[in-house]
């Protein structure tokens, strides 16, 4: 089963034909307003919906079951994304992937592209995508792995987000071979055909495939 989250970053980020994504929804606190606007089904809506007026919460409170919102505390220790990564990994879950969460503010930013750092994910690890317009972010555990080009992406970038030790890029425009990490974006690079083979030891990288709109 694919699920996906809409959490509630800035609208004109999202990739074009959003709700003609398969599989099922969970609205993360202002994403769960904007699945209700689209009159989109969702099999939750978590968070502490601080961004949303009393009368959007309430439009939102009649429109799904009780037992289908989560409304938690704003004092908490999760962000409202990780807690719908959090459901959806307690699913029979295939693919995750998650919308919304780029652009607005850089924290936000920042703490969902070092989710998949913690520990309590590693069985969702190379199940998370994180997409918007123009860039796709997914996750790499340690191992060989093969990098599929996706469709009209033309820049490729790897970042360690944790201990990772002797990572190699093998086959692309600008390969590296890394004996000791090094917390650093290893960005711009290219494809030169279909994939790229990359491989390392320990920890987990994080890919990224984006569209230049120049």
């Amino acid at each position: 089963m694919q699920i996906n989250i809409l959490a509630g970053g800035p609208v004109d980020l999202w990739p074009k034909n959003l709700f003609n994504e398969p599989g099922v929804w969970i609205g993360a606190d202002r994403g769960a307003w904007y699945l209700y606007q689209h009159r989109v089904a969702m099999m939750l809506a978590v968070g502490d919906f601080d961004s949303l007026t009393s009368a959007e919460f309430e439009a939102l409170q009649e429109h799904i079951t009780a037992e289908n919102i989560v409304h938690v505390r704003a004092e908490k220790d999760e962000t409202d994304t990780e807690l719908a990564i959090m459901f959806a990994q307690k699913q029979a879950v295939s693919r995750i992937k998650v919308f919304g969460a780029t652009g607005g503010r850089l924290d936000h930013l920042l703490s969902n592209l070092w989710l998949m750092a913690d520990p309590k994910f590693d069985d969702v690890v190379e199940k998370l995508e994180i997409i918007d317009q123009t860039n796709s972010v997914t996750f790499l555990k340690a191992g060989h792995h093969s990098v599929l080009k996706q469709k009209n992406s033309h820049y490729l970038g790897f970042m360690p987000i944790n201990d990772v030790k002797n990572f190699k890029i093998i086959d692309a425009k600008y390969p590296l071979t890394l004996t000791e990490n090094k917390y650093k974006m290893w960005s711009s690079n290219e494809f030169l055909n279909d994939r790229v083979h990359v491989s390392f030891d320990t920890g987990i990288i994080m890919v990224t495939q984006s569209i230049d709109r120049s």
